[in-house]
């Protein structure tokens, strides 16, 4: 018998990859398209190769127990149903087979070990043909040994890519590069097309509507809706809007407008006036009874609408209510003498533990490990209902009339049956009761003699005991000092964050910067005007008769060098000075300098002048008085009227002719753009109706033509039906 043969065959890592970049580009639907790519594979065996293996959804990690009871239990409900079992395992559905005939297979192992003994165990082929005692293989292996290649390969994983591929194979991926490459088909450039005619005819709509708009015409863009038609531009064809809501309430708003239109007409009837005049009081007083039920009725309403808004306040008040932790038990001054004091009882164990002593004390600040009350679930479940499953399989039909097989498990509920732990009554209960007796017992305290020894003996016993004295001394210098030592013990040392430090650098740079700025000069802070030229001669008025000529030379000679440092530092239009600078002044001198001035200044002030000078600056400014300063302002006030009105005078006519002409040119220049846009649409005009004429004449001459043809079709019927009615007239 010949060997099958499958398409395509084992799956290889190129054609994933090409695989997965096709599906990325043509979806989860154009399997054709997709394996057109692949030059090996079916549409089918492309689409199982990605639901079976591909699929990022899949779940390829190890069977958990919970996942083979459920699989095992499915199997039972569903005998042969791997599709519909898989969703709900969560598995494909060859995993699921798999799984399954693992199962079984392990669970036959597990038997036929135990059936025999050791290696001395039979093995060899039953009557069906099937392995016994040796180890069983896989489904997908068994379906490999029947059609002698792998049945499944869209399961198994991609094989490695060879180091020298196939000419087949290099031609297949260069054309999965082009097209996977090819971003614009035939579909991307009709896009574009029609995008760019759209483009156009907007442009062109706009251009036609500006030209009517200056010939005096003009255009809606928007088409008049028809009467009783529908607009397939703006409107939705054959629109059903959802009803709104979670429920449908259509048959509501019948009842609601039934039970509005009741009350309306108990309304109205209740209004109407009474027809008898005996019956008015008794009206009366029906009204009254009537406004007074209606009074309370809406009083009741209006308390059951606060209670309702009470509630959903309440409600959205719980619903959004802020986050509130409760005090804490425990404070932190009682967290830190708790700290010490377990330092404290700490350090006279340590310190007692010796070889003399060793066996006077025990560990007790330790949990002794206890087990758990509740008994763990065993891993018997499986193999029971593997091997239950193993027993129908291998049962006949029930026609023959045979015994049912027995099972181990009786389960009918959910598709997960819910552990049973083995029952804990016939656990041994220990002998000493519950919660009294500790585990651990290293200073013979609770033995066995204290349930027989008696009460009364107990108490004697303390009764006998000597008075305590409390003269015992607690000292703490040796805790203080190992706190001290703790305390001023060498911290780590702890690496900065590069970006405090970028951040540090940046601040203390900006505070550089603006020190820098403060240290310049009065000049430069308030640009004042500087000078271009540094040889000048500096004269000082009211210093020339004083003997103090070193000072001033020494003023002058550091007031030149300051010019010329600021004009070095800042330099007037970029101009390049090679002079040497003054150094800036420290800080911390220029603040006592500052406070020197200062308190000069406020010594010149306490003496009572309203402009204090220094005193050799009495000389430097004249006596000015203010009568002649004011008759002279008013002097050059008189001057200056006296030449406007001249001016005035000499040039008012020009000024009012200059006025007239520009008036004028403004109208000229008015009246030529008007003209020159007139000229420009109506060329424009005359050029499209030179264009379209030819193109009317064409169309009227067409129509001519046929109506002339038709007229002459005409006369010829009309005279052969004539000739027929003579003929049989």
């Amino acid at each position: 018998m010949s060997t099958g043969y499958i398409r395509g065959g084992t799956w290889t890592n190129v054609e994933d990859e090409i695989l997965k970049a096709a599906v990325s580009k043509y979806g989860l639907n154009q399997w054709a398209r997709v394996s057109s790519l692949l030059a090996r594979k079916t549409p089918k065996q492309v689409k199982a190769r990605w639901t079976e293996w591909l699929d990022p959804s899949i779940k390829k990690m190890e069977w958990s127990r919970e996942e083979d009871e459920k699989l095992l239990h499915l199997a039972k409900l569903m005998p042969s149903q791997w599709r519909s079992i898989a969703p709900i395992v969560g598995r494909t559905a060859n995993q699921c087979i798999e799984r399954y005939q693992k199962l079984l297979d392990d669970a036959e192992r597990l038997e036929s070990g135990r059936a025999g003994e050791g290696d001395l165990a039979l093995r060899g082929v039953d009557e069906a043909g099937d392995a016994i005692g040796g180890p069983s293989s896989s489904y997908a292996d068994k379906m490999s040994d029947i059609h002698g290649v792998d049945a499944i390969p869209e399961t198994r994983p991609a094989l490695p890519d060879a180091i020298d591929m196939d000419e087949d194979e290099k031609e297949m991926l260069s054309e999965a590069r082009a097209r996977l490459a090819n971003t614009q088909g035939k579909k991307a450039k009709r896009k574009d097309r029609e995008r760019m005619l759209q483009e156009s005819s907007r442009l062109a709509l706009i251009q036609k509507r500006r030209e009517l708009k200056q010939a005096g015409i003009n255009m809606k863009l928007k088409r008049k809706k028809p009467i009783g038609g529908v607009d397939y531009n703006t409107d939705i064809p054959f629109e059903h809007k959802p009803a709104q809501g979670i429920y449908d309430t259509s048959e509501e708003k019948g009842a609601n407008l039934q039970e509005k239109l009741k009350y309306q007409s108990q309304i109205n009837t209740r209004n109407l006036p009474s027809s008898k005049d005996g019956n008015k009081k008794k009206g009366k007083d029906q009204d009254k009874s009537q406004e007074q039920k209606d009074a309370a009725a809406e009083q009741a309403a209006a308390a059951r609408a606060l209670k309702l808004q009470q509630i959903e306040e309440s409600e959205q008040i719980a619903k959004r209510r802020k986050l509130e932790l409760p005090e804490p038990q425990v404070r932190d001054d009682e967290l830190e003498h708790i700290v010490k004091m377990d330092r404290r009882g700490k350090a006279p164990s340590s310190d007692m533990h010796s070889g003399a002593t060793d066996g006077l004390l025990t560990e007790y600040k330790q949990t002794m490990p206890q087990a758990a009350p509740t008994p763990q679930v065993t891993s018997q479940n499986i193999a029971r209902v593997t091997s239950d499953i193993r027993a129908l399989n291998k049962t006949q039909s029930s026609l023959l009339g045979e015994e049912d097989t027995p099972l181990q498990e009786s389960f009918s509920g959910t598709i997960m049956p819910p552990p049973q732990p083995p029952s804990s009554a016939a656990r041994p209960v220990p002998s000493a009761p519950a919660f009294q007796t500790p585990r651990r017992d290293g200073l013979g305290v609770y033995s066995e003699q204290v349930g027989a020894t008696p009460r009364s003996a107990i108490r004697q016993g303390f009764m006998s005991l000597p008075k305590p004295k409390n003269d015992f001394k607690i000292s703490l210098e040796d805790q203080e000092e190992m706190e001290v030592d703790h305390d001023h013990r060498p911290a780590a040392p702890v690496v900065p964050d590069r970006g405090e430090l970028e951040k540090k650098k940046k601040e203390l740079e900006r505070l550089e910067k603006e020190r820098q700025l403060a240290r310049r000069s009065q000049v430069i802070k308030l640009s004042l005007p500087r000078p271009d030229v540094f040889d000048f001669e500096l004269q000082f008025s009211g210093y020339e008769n004083d003997g103090s000529k070193q000072v001033r030379q020494e003023i002058e000679a550091e007031l030149k060098r300051l010019v010329i440092s600021d004009a070095v530092k800042y330099p007037i239009g970029g101009a390049n000075i090679n002079k040497p600078t003054v150094d800036d002044l420290d800080d911390n001198l220029k603040a006592a300098v500052c406070k020197e001035i200062e308190a000069e200044m406020n010594q010149l002030e306490g003496q009572g002048s309203p402009h204090p000078l220094l005193p050799t600056d009495t000389g430097t400014l004249d006596e000015v008085s203010g009568d002649s300063i004011s008759d002279e302002l008013t002097r050059l006030a008189e001057q200056a009227n006296k030449v406007e009105k001249k001016l005035g005078l000499v040039f008012g006519g020009y000024m009012k002719r200059r006025e007239v002409l520009n008036s004028k040119l403004g109208q000229v220049q008015t009246a030529l753009e008007e003209k020159q846009k007139n000229i420009d649409v109506f060329s424009q005009l005359r050029d499209m109706e030179s264009i379209a004429l030819s193109s009317r004449l064409s169309t009227l001459q067409e129509e001519v033509n046929f109506l002339v043809d038709t007229e002459r079709a005409g006369q010829e019927r009309y005279r052969d039906l004539m000739a027929q009615a003579n003929v049989h007239a």
